[in-house]
């Protein structure tokens, strides 16, 4: 599956539709029409969760093995396995100041980061608060085989 990372627009908020867009394929416009169709908040993980639900995702959480967590833990760990919907600190002193986060998409191998200023960085980079695996739903119509 190949990803084209789309760029969030200077000063906005825009990191989780871009990240959403990216997951699913589709457009930040389409993301924006969800959660304003089903009166979701737009910079929330559960809009972003639904989101990818009804476009044939299943979204999880990594928790490491170990007593530290959440965030001590994941610097220590191998978070390579399949795409992933991550949450970093932001590099934006103004978004840190609100108590927010920045997000990110990770296909599993190419970090995309939606910040219109972000060049090429690793993963190991960032400062990871969350991240969450996404998997294929095979039940959704999206991926299911049809027989012939």
């Amino acid at each position: 599956m190949s990803v084209e990372t789309i760029k969030q627009s200077p000063g906005s908020k825009d990191c989780l539709a871009c990240v959403a867009a990216m997951a699913a394929q589709t457009s930040v416009e389409d993301f924006k029409k969800y959660y304003r169709d089903n009166e979701l908040p737009f910079d929330d993980d559960m809009t972003l969760i639904r989101y990818l639900a009804e476009h044939g995702y299943l979204v999880g959480i990594f928790t490491p093995d170990d007593s530290r967590w959440p965030f001590e833990a994941l610097t220590n760990v191998n978070l390579t396995p399949g795409p992933a919907y991550v949450v970093v600190e932001s590099d934006l002193e103004w978004v840190r100041k609100q108590g927010a986060h920045h997000a990110v998409y990770w296909d599993g191998k190419t970090l995309y980061d939606p910040a219109p200023a972000s060049g090429s960085k690793k993963l190991s980079e960032y400062e990871i608060v969350m991240f969450l695996p996404l998997c294929k739903n095979a039940e959704h119509p999206r991926w299911k085989k049809t027989e012939v």
